[in-house]
């Protein structure tokens, strides 16, 4: 699919935009879609149209760091080795938080070790949430972010450059344009890692990266969970059995922690092909569900609609049984009633009565945030 549209204009840029997972609302908690790359096609002029490649944030809430980081890895590999080239990248941070994180720090970190020194120049950036921040307290926050080397000190220094979102087309549109200009293409460090080079993922620098957060992360629960096996014992030895209980709870949730940290440091062992393939397989699955979902609709919607119509010549057959019983008792009245009768057998229903659509229903499917409009002509002879 990228491969046709990158090429679709005589001139085009592509842009990777790195963004923190918004906070899930009653909406959207439940749409998986939302945490996969994306591509939206932005046309910035009749003849120059922009690619924006909308990529989910680590620390998303229904994915592993490791996940995200093996979806964005997919897709860089496999556009870099069918020669489409990145020309910039947006990484979007919210000004609406107070401050840098441990877990947010972590992040940018491994944003870094991604692009790689070289592609730090293309970098935008981006702040958003400046209209519900005071605009005083937004600016401080910025200058601390600006200031400091681990925040976004260090990436100005190599190149990078910083805007402000707020929330408006025009500020967007000069996000945008600021790299539109960007001719030369730019090649990530992980690009450059796992396709010329030919490393897995857990060998190239943000993956090794990710990895040493995990094993960090994996000692730190270990610990925590050593010293609650010893208040465990303590709560033994006093026959306290309620705190026993509540101790054992959290420490089984302790256990589940720490395998989970070991088997996403163990799935970032894996080759560009195999990150392909794997997303590819979903891609699969998730493309055999959305028509099966369209044959189930179909299915259903004819037996809705062939009820309807048996239900309307019912009516109608009912409604001329009782005119002929009236006309029989020699009422003229009843006779032209029903001469105008619309419902007669054999005439075709008025608009609206059988709800039967005119051409097609268009059922619209989310696929990776991608919405395919699957139609289904359902012509009806009468």
């Amino acid at each position: 699919m990228h491969r046709q549209v990158c090429y679709s204009r005589p001139r085009h840029g592509i842009m990777f935009v790195n963004k923190e997972p918004s906070l899930p609302t009653n909406s959207d908690s439940c749409i998986v879609g939302t945490s996969f790359v994306d591509v939206y096609p932005y046309e910035v002029t009749s003849d120059f149209t922009v690619y924006l490649i909308d990529t989910p944030g680590f620390d998303d809430t229904g994915r592993s760091d490791t996940e995200v980081l093996s979806e964005i890895a997919a897709w860089l590999t496999d556009s870099y080795k069918h020669k489409i080239r990145l020309h910039g990248i947006i990484y979007l941070h919210r000004i609406s938080d107070v401050r840098m994180q441990g877990s947010a720090k972590k992040n940018l970190v491994t944003f870094k070790e991604l692009c790689g020194e070289d592609a730090l120049k293309k970098v935008v950036l981006a702040s958003t949430m400046w209209d519900i921040v005071p605009a005083e307290k937004a600016a401080k926050r910025e200058q601390e972010l600006k200031d400091t080397p681990e925040f976004w000190g260090w990436m100005l220094s190599k190149g990078s450059s910083i805007h402000r979102y707020n929330n408006t087309a025009e500020s967007a549109r000069e996000i945008i344009l600021s790299l539109a200009g960007h001719n030369a293409p730019i090649a990530t460090d992980l690009q450059k890692q796992m396709v010329d080079e030919g490393k897995s993922l857990d060998e190239t620098s943000a993956g090794q990266g990710l990895k040493s957060e995990l094993l960090k992360e994996r000692q730190k629960l270990t610990k925590e969970r050593q010293d609650l096996q010893a208040l465990i014992k303590e709560a033994k030895k006093e026959h306290d059995v309620d705190t026993e209980e509540a101790l054992q709870e959290e420490s089984d949730r302790y256990a589940v922690l720490i395998k989970r940290a070991e088997e996403s440091a163990k799935a970032l062992k894996i080759t560009m092909e195999n990150l392909i393939a794997k997303r590819d397989l979903r891609v699969a699955e998730m493309t055999k569900e959305i028509r099966e979902v369209q044959t189930e609709y179909e299915t259903n919607f004819r037996l809705m609609t062939l009820e309807k119509i048996k239900l309307n010549k019912e009516k109608v057959e009912l409604e001329n049984r009782q005119k002929q019983r009236q006309g029989k008792s020699g009422s003229k009245a009843a006779a032209s009633t029903q001469e105008a009768d619309p419902g007669l057998p054999g005439q075709r229903p008025e608009a609206g009565e059988g709800d039967i659509p005119a051409a097609k229903i268009g059922v619209s499917v989310s696929m990776s945030k991608s919405f395919y409009i699957l139609q289904s002509p359902l012509c009806w002879s009468w």
